[in-house]
């Protein structure tokens, strides 16, 4: 969903994931400034969109994926320093001051062992900063296995050694439906045929910018939970 560099990434109005790049840049910001320290680990970096904006607070930074994932979703784009099963990495254990996974977890089958991973890899005191998606169409299949409420993580995390410090839901109902309803039409082959074809800088630009700015608008006035894309997930190993 989120691709470039979040430091200088273009998330114009126009853009069919504004909603959901935006929610979750502005969320990978605030928990950086907060809890990134030391040395930090990717799991599942892909192409390493966050690097910049944890550079500032950390000593270093080591991205991992799976490279069959990696492969279907980024080509030669992805900018992994290893390529491992994310659920067994080997890496010693007790490594890392600050661990991040974004937009990762649904694509892990064995989910108890991803964790149970974090958990190893990552220091005493150390954070952990996850987004994990609760509604999205499916997506870098066949490697999409999982979406996940609010209940199911802490549930997860805290069997697994894991201190909730902060898990709340990024984007609220009206964004939700409304980015689902973009991505919808912009996915729809009858629109690529005659208005991506004919007028799509023009015509489709106005349209997702409109609803873009409704979406963000109405999320702000008329926030409601229950219904979200993603939650932003950050642990402590105590």
């Amino acid at each position: 969903m989120i691709t470039g560099n979040t430091c200088r990434i273009k998330n114009p109005y126009s853009s069919i994931v504004k909603i959901s790049n935006e929610g979750i840049i502005k969320v990978i910001q605030i928990a950086a400034s907060k809890y990134a320290k030391g040395e930090l680990i990717d799991i599942g970096c892909g192409t390493k969109p966050y690097e910049a904006i944890f550079q500032p607070h950390i000593n270093s930074y080591f991205g991992i994926d799976y490279e069959s994932s990696a492969e279907s979703n980024y080509s030669t784009d992805t900018k992994a320093d290893l390529f491992i099963d994310c659920t067994n990495t080997g890496l010693e254990k007790e490594t890392y001051d600050t661990l991040l996974s974004t937009q990762v977890m649904e694509h892990i089958y064995d989910t108890a062992s991803y964790v149970k991973e974090c958990h190893r890899l990552l220091k005493k005191g150390g954070y952990g900063i996850f987004t994990v998606p609760m509604s999205w169409r499916c997506h870098g299949e066949p490697y999409d296995f999982y979406r996940f409420t609010k209940y199911s993580l802490e549930k997860i995390f805290k069997e697994n050694g894991f201190l909730i410090i902060e898990l709340k839901e990024i984007e609220g109902t009206f964004a939700t439906i409304i980015q689902h309803f973009i991505v919808f039409l912009a996915n729809r082959q009858g629109y690529q045929n005659i208005i991506f074809r004919i007028a799509r800088k023009s015509v489709c630009s106005i349209l997702f910018s409109i609803m873009n700015f409704t979406a963000l608008k109405l999320d702000r006035f008329f926030w409601d939970e229950k219904l979200c894309l993603n939650y932003i997930l950050v642990v402590k190993k105590v």
